[in-house]
């Protein structure tokens, strides 16, 4: 008879930073006092949106654009490297990527282990959207080590890869930019 081994995993550091920016966003909420619909801070909302919200549900939150006065919904995608590398549509990973970015930075919360925390949000987003797909989750894993690599000097997703010189054209099937 084989032994039977547990299958159970330890949190994962994602896990443990979501938790801790959980955290940090209800004690500054109380703190402060300021606050959103049903009683949320604003960063409560941004966490929310960024961090529990389905990757689809994100995209119908994005389109309404609530809290256009407190939240940032501006991004570029990924305008300077492939949107759709082959084939699959990595924009709404791009959208909620730059979300994160611009709207930490706008909060006062953007530092390295933030930033570390909204990259792997973004890395697990382009593997939902990879679903399984060998090639695909290579291409993420390039997507990832750029926004790694020259996120904290970027402006945007579209940037980091931009600096990282992935480009259309190294991506078979990639989309040209029209001019």
């Amino acid at each position: 008879m084989s032994e039977v081994r547990s299958t159970r995993r330890m949190p994962s550091t994602v896990s443990a930073l979501r938790a801790v920016c959980t955290v940090f966003a209800v004690l500054g909420g109380l703190l402060l006092g300021a606050g959103s619909a049903h009683g949320q801070t604003i960063e409560e909302v941004t966490d929310d949106y960024l961090f529990t919200t389905s990757l689809p549900e994100f995209v119908e939150i994005r389109s309404a654009a609530p809290y256009p006065d407190q939240l940032d919904w501006a991004s570029d995608a990924c305008s300077w490297s492939p949107d759709e590398p082959l084939g699959f549509d990595f924009t709404p990973a791009c959208y909620r990527h730059d979300f994160g970015y611009r709207n930490y930075k706008r909060q006062g919360r953007f530092n390295e282990d933030t930033r570390l925390t909204i990259d792997d949000n973004f890395y697990a987003d382009l593997k939902v959207i990879c679903a399984g797909n060998y090639t695909c989750n290579g291409t993420a894993w390039t997507y990832y080590r750029a926004v790694r690599q020259f996120g904290a000097s970027a402006t945007s997703t579209a940037d980091a890869l931009r600096k990282a010189e992935v480009r259309k054209a190294e991506v078979p099937g990639a989309r040209r930019a029209a001019g």
